[in-house]
């Protein structure tokens, strides 16, 4: 249906086109000239049988990953704006329409978007989701703190956690927030998917094949742009490699755990997280402990985000002798990007590279110390 809502579109706004010239050179004489015309635009559509694609995404990372594979006529729009923040989000009833509009809804369907989990169900929308996917990569949640101090590698819950009596606060309230239906509480996984570069390559090779049966006339280019994409992304991920190489070992601490499969891809050094849920201060129990841990000097860099006030990193590291840097999982674009571009998203090679040099600047500059 809204494949030909597409072609209604083009066919309207060509045949406006088209009668415009007409009318203009003065070849309008009767009614039959201009339904012929109508009727032979009509027929030149239906014979192309390659159609405009509406494409809706949850967050601008995932946008940065397919774009590429999109022609110039296909419109891809992103629900999370630039400089918010997906904790808490909730969608508006234009974004339910956006929705309802699309050929197909891209989302993560981890706690991240859950969000998008009712409204896509209640809709029947066409909808492809990187935790469905076959040998996805998942790795477990890992506790705000130190994560040294903690079972990282466990992906159950502790007898007391599911109680709620030894908790920090903002975990204990990350449960609640994050209660995700499809992933019971035995089984919790790190919800940030788009951050694992074998996840992305996934998530692009599946959505390829969804555009090609969705526009059967493009399949060859659209199996030659996604074959293109992987290969420069390939590239992108060797870059990565080696300007991380000399920075490994270096330990750092993050704002919340946004980066474990970023970490994970490329053998980095954290040791663990201000906060579990970053619209949650923590507790002055756990400040006090990171403190300790940043004074002893095992700490040799800190990482902020751009969508979360920066007190909850000064916090921890006010007169403190330690580097702060900035890391951004979303991508976040400034209103002269968005201007000249026209894009609310970074495409995924850049958004990956950006985050490598972020963590390079800091880590390189503490290891040089």
């Amino acid at each position: 249906m809204n494949i030909l809502s597409s072609l209604r579109h083009k066919v309207r706004k060509e045949f406006n086109s088209i009668l415009s010239r007409m009318l203009h050179s003065g070849k309008v004489r009767s009614l039959s000239t201009l339904l012929k015309a109508t009727i032979s635009l009509f027929a030149l559509f239906l014979s192309q049988q390659s159609y405009a694609l509406n494409i809706t995404v949850s967050i601008p990372p995932l946008a940065g990953m397919v774009a590429p594979l999109l022609s110039e006529d296909d419109q891809l729009e992103v629900v999370l704006k630039p400089g918010a923040s997906p904790h808490g989000f909730q969608l508006k009833p234009s974004h339910v329409r956006l929705l309802q509009n699309s050929d197909l809804v891209l989302w993560v369907a981890s706690p991240v978007d859950s969000w998008m989990q009712k409204p896509l169900a209640n809709l029947g929308a066409t909808e492809l989701n990187l935790k469905g996917l076959v040998d996805i990569e998942e790795l477990p949640v890992r506790q705000g703190g130190l994560w040294e101090k903690k079972n990282q590698h466990i992906a159950t819950l502790s007898e007391t956690e599911h109680k709620g009596t030894s908790v920090d606060s903002e975990e204990h309230s990350h449960n609640h927030e994050h209660e995700f239906s499809e992933a019971s509480q035995s089984q919790r996984m790190d919800g940030h998917l788009w951050m694992s570069f074998k996840n992305s390559r996934l998530l692009i090779e599946a959505v390829s094949k969804k555009l090609q049966m969705l526009k059967p006339n493009d399949a060859e280019n659209i199996r030659q742009r996604t074959q293109a994409w992987l290969t420069k992304l390939d590239k992108t991920n060797q870059q990565i490699k080696q300007q991380l190489l000399q920075v490994q070992k270096v330990p750092y601490m993050v704002l919340h755990d946004a980066f474990q499969y970023f970490e994970h891809q490329y053998s980095l050094n954290g040791i663990g997280s201000i906060q579990l849920n970053p619209s949650v201060s923590p507790s002055l129990k756990r400040v006090a402990e990171l403190r300790a841990k940043v004074k002893a000097g095992q700490v040799s860099c800190v990482f902020r985000e751009p969508q979360f006030p920066e007190k909850r990193v000064l916090a921890v590291t006010k007169g403190l002798n330690v580097k702060v840097g900035s890391l951004d999982p979303m991508g976040v674009v400034s209103k002269k990007f968005q201007k000249e571009t026209g894009r609310e998203f970074l495409n995924y090679d850049v958004f990956i590279l950006q985050l490598s040099n972020q963590f390079n600047d800091c880590l390189s500059k503490a290891n040089n110390q």
